[in-house]
């Protein structure tokens, strides 16, 4: 090319290229505006981004919540008032830091910008702020074991107490925990605390430590996480497991002593108690017990601490006294014994006794005899009475027919008049407890001589007042004779005075029957008012 067409060329791109800059100038345009997605995403903030070309033109922004006033997650346009960006011609990173936002809360916003030439929205985006951080006060309030004195070989249990002492939470809320005893973990996890703030909370590790001699350390530890005052979270013990004991037991019996009598049994309890040691297994046996009594145990084995029930049965050939016997447990390597005394007292019983031994009577006359019951060694049973021997016709019968001794009844017995006569044994028998009793008594029945006795006395008055006639007492047969003038004339008037009156007559005078009357000896017209 040559050097003249060259630099005409270039004059005319010069000019095409300002009148081109001429024209931008003379005809900018509204800015563009771009939504970016927000940064550094809390539960209270979060800062809000966009993109701003102002197009050549003085251009301000701001961002706005595309939710309704009223929504949790609406906010007031920011910044306000909206911020300038100048006039330039190339995209502008926009940004705001938006605080006090609510946790775990749906936002949407837009970014905006405004120039003379016009207005324009970013598109919407939308995001969540972070759930809220609960920060909480643990405290170890304590840490234990149970039982809190282990011997060797025992299972024990580690625990804490633990409570919350202030809170920005609710409840119920969770925490996590480890149990470490001698420097190994014996349990951890997250558990639930119920609240409210305040409350103790036991916690228990899940599976029990098993003893082994010596010292040792139990330490629990909660979660510091969110925790204002993690100097608390934290407790530790130390105890001493001695070493193990071994097996042993002792037997006692509950009563020490038993009484009884023939044919009875009694009972007792033999407590089998663990003293010390891991239990074994105790064999019971009884030994020593006297002739006529048997002793039992149920059951006869047991690992203690357990109770077994002793029955002694007295049979009724068993003699009178006190005797001992003994109840020995065995097992473990170990024996121990216990003594039971045993006291048999005579059999319950009772006897009769009749008053007076004989008695003498007239045939249909009554007599009667007291009959005593009296008991012995308790008994207690009701005794019933009854007579036997009585002759044919005669009658007995007690005052007190039963009854529980000591009691006396009297036995009446009524005869007829032609109850045979005679000497009779009569046996008073009484029956109750199992037990029959008798004693005898003697009935003499006469015969009855009342009537020969009235004759032979007026036999003899006759024969006496003849005798003084015949001795010429004449004095006394005069005053007897007066005597017996005068009663038959007291009976002649008598009969007389008890004779009936005459047969009633009519009055003579107005024919009326007429009334005696027996004072006046005289008849009575009841018409007339007259006697007649």
């Amino acid at each position: 090319m040559r050097p003249r067409t060259f630099y005409l060329f270039a004059f005319m791109l010069l000019l095409v290229f300002s009148l081109a800059s001429g024209l931008e100038s003379v005809y900018a345009a509204a800015p563009t505006a771009t939504t970016l997605s927000p940064t550094g995403i809390t539960a209270t903030s979060a800062t809000l981004r966009g993109s701003v070309n102002p197009n050549g033109v003085s251009t301000i922004f701001d961002f706005a919540s595309a939710l309704p006033s009223g929504n949790p997650g609406y906010f007031s346009p920011v910044p306000s008032p909206p911020q300038n960006i100048g006039s330039g011609i190339v995209p502008v990173l926009v940004s705001y830091t938006l605080t006090g936002l609510t946790p775990a809360t749906e936002y949407r916003y837009a970014v905006r910008a405004s120039n003379a030439d016009g207005n324009q929205n970013g598109v919407v985006v939308t995001f969540h702020t972070l759930p809220a951080v609960v920060s909480t006060d643990w405290a170890v309030v304590s840490v234990g074991i149970q039982p809190s004195s282990p011997t060797a070989g025992t299972a024990v249990q580690l625990g804490m107490t633990v409570i919350a002492l202030s809170t920005t939470g609710g409840y119920p809320q969770s925490f996590a925990a480890q149990c470490i005893i001698d420097g190994s973990s014996c349990g951890s996890g997250a558990l639930t605390y119920p609240g409210p703030t305040g409350v103790t909370f036991t916690v228990t590790a899940g599976t029990p430590w098993i003893a082994t001699p010596g010292t040792h350390t139990l330490s629990w530890q909660v979660d510091t996480t969110n925790d204002p005052n993690p100097g608390n979270n934290f407790g530790s013990t130390t105890f001493t497991v001695a070493a193990p004991t071994p097996f042993d037991f002792d037997i006692t019996t509950s009563p020490g002593s038993l009484t009884s009598q023939p044919g009875q049994t009694q009972t007792a309890s033999v407590n089998v108690n663990l003293k010390s040691g891991t239990p074994n297994a105790v064999t019971l046996t009884v030994s020593g017990q006297p002739g006529g009594v048997t002793a039992s145990l149920n059951p006869t084995s047991g690992t203690p601490t357990y109770t077994s029930t002793l029955t002694v049965a007295v049979s009724n050939t068993a003699t009178a006294g006190t005797y001992s016997f003994t109840v020995t447990g065995s097992g473990g390597g170990q024996t121990h014994s216990s003594t039971i005394m045993l006291t048999i007292s005579n059999a319950a019983d009772f006897s009769i006794d009749v008053n007076p031994a004989s008695q003498s009577v007239a045939q249909g006359q009554t007599t009667s005899y007291s009959v005593s019951v009296v008991g012995s060694n308790g008994f207690n049973s009701q005794v019933s009475l009854s007579v036997s021997g009585l002759p044919p016709g005669a009658n007995g019968v007690f005052s007190i027919p039963s009854g529980t001794p000591d009691f006396t009844a009297t036995m009446t017995i009524t005869l007829p008049t032609d109850v045979q006569t005679g000497s009779f044994t009569l046996m008073i028998k009484g029956s109750g407890g199992g037990l029959d009793k008798t004693a005898n008594a003697v009935l003499i029945i006469g015969a009855v001589t009342t009537q020969t006795q009235a004759q032979t006395t007026t036999q003899t008055s006759g024969a006496g007042l003849l005798e003084t006639l015949q001795q010429g007492n004449t004095p006394l047969y005069i005053g007897l004779l007066a005597v017996i003038v005068l009663l038959a004339a007291l009976t002649l008037r008598r009969r007389k005075a008890a004779s009936p009156p005459p047969p009633p007559k009519p009055c003579p005078t107005c024919g009326q029957p007429l009334t005696y009357v027996k004072q006046y000896d005289k008849w009575y017209c009841n018409n007339c008012k007259a006697y007649k």
